[in-house]
């Protein structure tokens, strides 16, 4: 048998034969339900959490790690794996609407952002050191300045704190907390705890008008709705697979703009090198792009799935992924507002995102009723900040939503 021809092969199967077709189904459900093992007996909400992952993508995992974990170099040839993560990275470029050479597969969205934050922190100027953040961001963004902060820079960074309330927009906040002394916006595109979603195009313009980078996080946003580096113009985009992109833990992806595509990492590893197996240990030549940034022989297994859940996610179409989570989030307000609970921001607020809602009661503690939707409803949801965070994503229905209704009923 040829090298890397086997696990080749083998995806091509996995797809066609056994993935079902993305689409509304009879359930209202617009992936199909039959793929994730959990809906059989759970109601599941919580893909902002631990996303579940679809049975293709697992069978094509599967797969990687018989034929390589098995066989190691006689079905992966070092030709086959300096190329074996091509196909997610033209998923990813698509996905983002960027171009393929400004992506990188990382091994955590955690790698990225501190990659980033170590580069640019060290190329703040003086009259510049500013670092414009969110207060109850995922820390994934926030740590790596916390950090910078206590390192030695010529320039070191000056943190500047924005709060995401409900009774103003959050966007307006991060414009009002850029100016001339602003190096870098370092953002999620939508809030981890409470759903808020920022205008990301308006801030990077506000940004760059001042000379500032923008770095964005969009775990809590890519495969749930659209995003787009081109439409937005910011400098990088920065996401874990293990959410909304339906994937496994071990990979996640970045999207670099030009200039910071071709910077030398703040960290190199083998595999940044132009050609990974030329192993010369005394000349660095990088590759061009942001495959600079890749480090080292990483999870190709949770790589693969990725790719084919991407597929799946494309397959049924990002726009309406969004526009399904739309029609459930009003519905969901709607069904809980009789038991005392509301939303964070009301679901026509265009500062909500409808994949995520955070829902909060003036009586009930997020911690204790979580735990009891879990235990006693089999509802998994999220508690956040003091609320309950509901995830809706394309396998969500109605069902499910009263199903979390009747559970809240009876707990609060």
């Amino acid at each position: 048998m040829l090298q890397g021809d086997s696990w080749r092969r083998s995806f091509k199967g996995v797809v066609e034969v056994n993935a079902p077709r993305a689409g509304r189904d009879g359930d209202g459900a617009l992936l199909p339900r039959e793929m994730y093992a959990a809906l059989e007996e759970y109601t599941y909400l919580n893909q902002a959490s631990l996303g579940l992952v679809p049975r293709p993508a697992i069978e094509a995992m599967t797969r990687f790690l018989e034929d390589v974990g098995q066989y190691g170099n006689v079905r992966l040839s070092d030709d086959d794996e300096a190329r074996v993560l091509d196909g997610v990275r033209q998923a990813a470029a698509t996905l983002f609407d960027a171009p393929p050479g400004s992506i990188a597969v990382l091994a955590g969205a955690s790698e990225g952002l501190g990659q980033l934050a170590a580069a640019l922190a060290s190329g703040l100027r003086s009259d510049a050191p500013e670092v414009v953040l969110v207060t109850t961001d995922f820390p994934s963004v926030t740590y790596p300045w916390l950090a910078a902060t206590g390192r030695s820079h010529v320039t070191p960074p000056v943190l500047r704190w924005v709060v995401d309330e409900p009774g103003s927009d959050l966007t307006d906040g991060l414009i009002a907390a850029v100016n001339e002394r602003t190096g870098v916006v370092c953002v999620s595109a939508v809030q981890y705890s409470t759903g808020t979603r920022i205008d990301v195009a308006a801030v990077a313009r506000a940004a760059h008008m001042v000379g500032a980078r923008v770095v964005v996080d969009v775990t809590q946003l890519a495969g749930a709705a659209p995003v787009s580096m081109r439409d937005w113009g910011v400098d990088a985009l920065v996401c874990s697979g293990y959410k909304w992109l339906s994937a496994h833990g071990g990979v996640a992806l970045a999207a670099l703009d030009a200039e910071l595509a071709e910077l030398v990492p703040p960290v190199v590893g083998w595999m940044g090198a132009e050609d990974p197996f030329d192993f010369t240990a005394t000349d660095l030549r990088l590759a061009s792009g942001a495959r600079r940034y890749e480090l080292s022989t990483m999870s190709y297994a949770s790589a693969v799935g990725l790719q084919r859940s991407i597929d799946l996610l494309s397959s049924a179409g990002i726009p309406a992924l969004a526009d399904h989570s739309r029609l459930l989030a009003h519905e969901l307000v709607d069904l809980v507002a009789p038991s005392g609970w509301y939303p964070f921001r009301r679901a026509g607020d265009p500062a909500a995102s409808h994949h995520i809602v955070s829902l909060r009661h003036p009586r009930a503690s997020g911690p204790d009723v979580q735990t009891a939707l879990a235990r006693d409803h089999l509802v998994f949801t999220s508690s956040r900040v003091g609320g309950i965070r509901v995830s809706l994503h394309g396998y969500n229905t109605s069902d499910d939503l009263h199903a979390l209704a009747r559970a809240l009923t009876r707990v609060t």
